[in-house]
């Protein structure tokens, strides 16, 4: 690639990089947001917040906008810190009780996932947090800055009915008759649901994530082999690495489209607490196939957090104008044009187009049109591979048809898998 890191990166980005980039429009209250949505806020959006502020702002639709991304947190301690007398007091009383009560959960469920990491330790089952607790103290160090979450564990999938029967001891049962199948069959590509008849949240067991007929894995040797202490509390347990989480987070928010300001923070806490190592960062996505995916989401955070990635990276990003015109467009909620925006009904279009080779974006069109995606018949506009996606569905539907009409019923197939 080309990387030089003898000397710490400051993430300092020469202008002329950036200035084919564009700037979004968005409304006030979104912008306002944007601003205060960050652990630490620098000096140089401080005067920005201030004027904002007196200037006026529709506060209601503010604390909504908050909620719906998931960064109520963080805007009650930016709001706190520098201009709580200005924001009526109504809405900053409903705001501290929301949050008060968001950081009690996270507490409780930092306690629950402490719990399972002892059982699952002793069980001699490998177990990661990906989202939730585990995921907040890896971004902040502080679990009161996110929003409540399912915990989420990613688990080796050769290891998936050990990981069952820890939890089965624990008092959770497996979502569906369907997710019992996936256990007695040694898994699928979906996660696994849990619940638990005296707590009100669902624990995720994953090892991929998945979107029509493309699996993106997550059981991989580089994620179990660079692991990282983290702190619950005052407790340590086993967290993913920041290198391997950042591609995570990126895949995650591809797959969801980008739909939550929340997506795009967690990586600028990432980028800014993680002092992760480029170099083995950039090849681990080249490994994986998700580099493009990868670029998208350092790209929205940079554009929208201000995160710190290095210069040599957002010249890999203005290099690609597809990255370029999709980080303009997301999160939609917070455009001022919409209808300029993307949203999940959309995600199969994004990650076709975020595909790092033609081979891997055909193979996934396939997927697509086997799975009757809605971009099939009704792409969006920006999408310009529509014409030939819909051309390949035209040529798949004979094939389709006659695998229906070959194929045996669904109780027969039922039958020879037990």
């Amino acid at each position: 690639m080309g990387f030089s890191f003898r000397h710490p990166v400051d993430g300092t980005v020469p202008s002329a990089v950036t200035a084919g980039w564009g700037n979004p429009v968005r409304f006030r209250e979104a912008q306002f947001l944007i601003w205060c949505a960050r652990a630490a806020v620098p000096e140089s959006l401080r005067r920005r917040i201030l004027e904002g502020a007196q200037a006026g702002l529709n506060w209601q639709l503010l604390l909504e906008l908050a909620n719906a991304h998931g960064v109520e947190a963080l805007l009650a301690k930016t709001l706190a810190g520098l201009c709580a007398d200005l924001v009526p007091l109504a809405d900053l009383d409903a705001l501290r009780r929301r949050t008060v009560a968001a950081a009690a959960v996270n507490r409780a469920r930092a306690e629950d996932l402490l719990q399972l990491s002892r059982c699952f330790d002793e069980a001699g089952i490998a177990m990661l947090p990906v989202r939730g607790a585990g995921l907040a103290a890896m971004m902040y160090g502080d679990l009161t800055l996110c929003a409540p979450a399912d915990p989420v564990m990613l688990v080796r999938r050769s290891q998936l009915e050990g990981a069952h029967r820890v939890l089965v001891s624990q008092g959770y049962s497996v979502r569906g008759r369907e997710g019992e199948g996936a256990v007695d069959a040694g898994g699928s590509e979906r996660a696994l649901v849990y619940v638990h008849a005296n707590m009100p949240h669902r624990i995720e067991l994953m090892w991929a994530v998945k979107h029509a007929g493309m699996v993106f894995s997550i059981d991989r040797p580089e994620v179990w082999g660079h692991t990282r202490p983290i702190s619950l509390n005052g407790q340590k347990i086993k967290g993913m690495a920041p290198e391997e989480a950042v591609l995570l987070l990126c895949a995650h928010g591809a797959h969801q489209a980008w739909s939550q300001l929340s997506f795009v923070t967690e990586i600028a806490g990432l980028i800014h607490g993680g002092r992760l190592n480029w170099r083995r960062v950039i090849a681990t996505a080249l490994e994986w196939k998700c580099y493009r995916s990868l670029l998208l989401g350092l790209a929205l955070s940079h554009r929208i957090m201000e995160a710190p990635i290095p210069p040599q990276i957002v010249s890999l990003i203005a290099a690609d104008s597809d990255v370029v015109s999709l980080a303009q467009r997301m999160p939609k909620s917070l455009l001022l044009q919409q209808q300029d925006g993307l949203d999940e009904r959309e995600a199969g279009a994004l990650l076709f187009t975020l595909q790092d080779d033609w081979r891997a974006r055909w193979r996934y069109g396939i997927a697509l049109c086997r799975s009757h995606d809605p971009i099939i018949h009704a792409p969006p506009a920006w999408f310009r591979w529509r014409r030939s996606l819909h051309w390949l569905a035209r040529a798949m539907s004979p094939i389709q048809a006659l695998s229906r009409w070959f194929s045996p019923p669904a109780s027969i197939r039922a039958l020879f898998h037990r």
